[in-house]
């Protein structure tokens, strides 16, 4: 039996539109026949200010990517994911009401945005790829810890510092992406659990792995499962040693871990080879083994003296991410 287009379900076109910008939807399907347009109608829309003006019915559209176009986001009642990338955010007073996914790239965020975004009770997803560091301010927030209910969170410039004063709002959290850079040890004074953290992520370029980052780890995130760290300049030893120690002791449930880390290499070694052989060793124990463990490595093409070691344990496919939303 042959089955035509028009003769599909709604709900099957319903999920087939879901995958397509609003601009896609139009051009390939409108004005086909009678039954398709009445159900593009009643479609929710993914716009992207990139493709197209915005001209369709606020009240439609689930998601919205924004670039370089101020917009009254007020109409957007029904809106589920926003992206804004370079937008000026000076006039932004309030997110849409069913908020569930926000994304901020290349822009500056306003201490006074920080607190919009922070004390939003529908938002879950936060992505903030930032110009400047982020930088918190307990105070600017209500008294009330309970309030967020953000479960993902993407900060790519911030400080140990005020990702630990952040956390104690973050109870519900569940992943973590941060990009450190810098630490003042002197007022860092208050660690607690968060144990509903089980994926964490640590680009922890601008600074190095150090026992304060392995207390940071341990005590914040006992029940994490997976862990991924990036670094640079770090003792291969002491390094090594305190992976091994934060994963034999503290951080048990971890099943699958990634680690990036640059390593100065023993100079007095003759070759490459040599200096790669020296480290390899370190994960031939029974402790890497039992792991499944996977050590790859790097030479820098600009200094023969630096190494790039590529750490992955239990190793699994990605599955695909939604496109828009959470």
């Amino acid at each position: 039996m042959v089955t035509r287009l028009e003769n599909f379900p709604t709900e099957l076109f319903f999920s087939i539109f879901d995958y397509l910008w609003a601009h896609e939807l139009f051009y390939s399907f409108s004005n086909l026949n009678a039954r398709i347009d009445i159900i593009i109608l009643h479609t929710q829309l993914h716009i992207s200010s990139e493709n197209q003006d915005i001209i369709y019915s606020p009240h439609r559209v689930l998601s919205l990517n924004l670039t370089s176009s101020p917009i009254c986001l007020e109409e957007f009642i029904n809106l589920r994911s926003l992206t804004l990338t370079k937008c000026n955010l000076d006039n932004l007073i309030q997110l849409p009401p069913h908020l569930s996914r926000l994304c901020i790239q290349n822009i500056d965020l306003p201490i006074s945005n920080t607190k919009i975004i922070f004390e939003n009770s529908t938002l879950i997803n936060v992505q903030l790829n930032l110009h400047n560091k982020l930088t918190f301010y307990p105070s600017i927030l209500n008294t009330d810890k309970n309030f967020s209910n953000i479960e993902y969170l993407t900060i790519n410039y911030i400080s140990l510092n005020d990702v630990i004063e952040l956390l104690q709002y973050l109870t519900k959290l569940k992943y973590l992406h941060i990009s450190l850079f810098g630490i003042n040890k002197q007022k860092i004074t208050n660690f607690s659990s968060i144990p509903t953290v089980t994926r964490v992520i640590c680009l922890s370029m601008g600074i190095s792995f150090d026992i304060l980052c392995t207390q940071f780890l341990s005590i914040y995130f006992p029940n994490i499962r997976t862990l991924s760290i990036f670094t640079s300049y770090v003792d291969q030893n002491l390094f090594i040693n305190s992976l091994e120690q934060l994963l034999m002791n503290n951080l048990r449930y971890v099943k699958k871990l990634n680690v990036s880390a640059q390593f100065i290499i023993n100079r007095t070694l003759t070759t490459n080879n040599d200096n790669i052989e020296a480290i390899s060793t370190r994960f031939r124990t029974a402790f890497w083994i039992k792991r499944n463990c996977r050590a790859t490595f790097k030479c820098c093409n600009d200094d023969p003296h630096i190494i790039r070691l590529y750490l992955q344990t239990n190793k699994k496919t990605r599955t695909r991410p939604s496109r828009f939303l959470v």
